[in-house]
């Protein structure tokens, strides 16, 4: 048996969900899983479905079977096949712990994709890569952001990449090189957003005297730190709590974030509407 996950978007109308399954039925689909949700607040019906089909499933033919379906609601849908893994390339800078924990989910069989390369503006992770047995890449800022960007998209080329994950990766990243992933990249910023963003959030935290500190794993865009939230994390802090404690109290904080938010989207479970994202577990 194969199995596929179908997610579909589209205004909410009565009988969408009669529809759908009555074309999985009719293509000898035995239904796994189906949840679907209405933000009736802007009037988005959104549904995730996991199913069976005798191999070998000939998905041109379902494709053509559901269209109808589709256009009739204006449906916005995708077809994932769970064998094929997507192809994660990781950024990252100095700071490594988001790094790390994500290699290591990754070799305990946690996390469900490939992981083809590691890019990075320094050097000092080439070791962990290797470490891994993941190919490594330094893109240098030095010789310009454009170029840099260009070197890194022909290394994502290269790779056949799905999916970039921002590890700490301290770059911001150009408008059109996130119009060209966009819901593609995955950043982890290390503090509750929309508070704190920038440079230095445990900084912004301490001085306000949060009583809680918090990562976000959010899809970046070109206005730094405002992207699609994915999901939010945070622990409760005390008021003894230097600076550097919360930097070191994050760090556990950032790390299940950033994994969670990639187990999300392996698993087909997020949808985007225009900046805000509904999650479908």
């Amino acid at each position: 048996m194969d199995r596929y996950v179908i997610k579909v978007s589209c205004s909410d109308r009565k009988g969408i969900i009669a529809s759908v399954t009555g074309v999985l039925s009719e293509q000898g689909a035995n239904i796994l899983d189906l949840t679907q949700h209405t933000a009736s607040d802007v009037d988005m019906f959104i549904l995730k479905g996991v199913f069976e089909v005798p191999a070998p499933f000939n998905k041109d033919e379902f494709e053509k079977a559901f269209e109808p379906v589709a256009r009739e609601y204006g449906m916005t849908w995708q077809l994932f096949n769970s064998k094929k893994k997507e192809r994660v390339a990781i950024l990252v800078s100095k700071t490594n712990h988001c790094l790390w924990e994500i290699l290591l989910k990754h070799q305990d069989g946690e996390l469900d994709c490939e992981i083809p390369v590691i890019i990075s503006n320094h050097l000092i992770n080439e070791t962990i890569a290797r470490q891994f047995s993941v190919p490594f890449y330094h893109v240098d800022y030095k010789e310009g952001k454009e170029a840099a960007e260009k070197r890194m998209q022909n290394v994502l080329k290269e790779y056949r990449i799905d999916l970039l994950i921002m590890a700490r990766y301290m770059q911001i990243l150009s408008p059109e090189f996130t119009r060209n992933w966009e819901n593609h990249i995955i950043n982890i910023h290390h503090g509750f957003l929309p508070a704190f963003k920038g440079a230095k959030p445990y900084h912004q935290a301490w001085y306000k005297g949060v009583k809680m500190i918090g990562a976000t794993a959010h899809f970046a865009n070109e206005d730094l730190d405002q992207g699609p939230i994915i999901t939010q994390e945070v622990i409760q802090v005390s008021d003894r709590s230097s600076i550097r404690e919360l930097v070191q109290m994050g760090k556990d904080v950032e790390r299940r974030t950033l994994v969670h938010a990639l187990s999300l989207y392996l698993c087909h479970s997020i949808f985007v509407y225009e900046n805000r994202t509904f999650i479908l577990r």
